[in-house]
């Protein structure tokens, strides 16, 4: 099995918040890889002081892609409306990215960590490996 964070996990990661024995442990042996929907939400929102380390990740992690990212999107626009009572607070933005990597996680077979417990929502629409950690 694979696996992937999701973009609170390496922003926690970067920031010591979480060391890499802790997220070890809850993967398992599982290879790490980055979905390109990750790499773009921590490009953009990285400060100057940080873009270095932020683009050694992106060089260093294999990417994880479905697929198909056309049948991706599309089904995030289907599903968009389904979830709808929760993407005010979310943000509508956010839930597109989340729902792109539950698909990621769905067709390829990776297993997603993330710290937001929205994807126990978005699981009951997509079945995928979901492991959410607690800190």
């Amino acid at each position: 099995m694979i696996a992937f964070f999701d973009t609170n996990i390496h922003i926690s990661l970067l920031s010591s918040l979480l060391t890499w024995d802790t997220v070890l442990y809850e993967i398992g042996n599982a290879p790490v890889r980055l979905s390109p929907v990750v790499a773009s939400e921590l490009l953009r929102g990285v400060p100057d002081h940080g873009r270095r380390s932020i683009e050694r990740l992106v060089g260093q992690l294999v990417p994880l892609e479905p697929p198909s990212w056309r049948r991706c999107w599309v089904e995030t626009g289907r599903l968009l409306p389904k979830i709808s009572p929760d993407h005010e607070v979310i943000g509508l933005a956010r839930l597109q990215n989340d729902l792109l990597l539950a698909l990621t996680a769905r067709y390829t077979g990776a297993l997603l960590l993330t710290a937001d417990r929205h994807f126990i929502t978005i699981r009951h629409l997509i079945p995928f490996q979901l492991r959410i950690f607690h800190s």
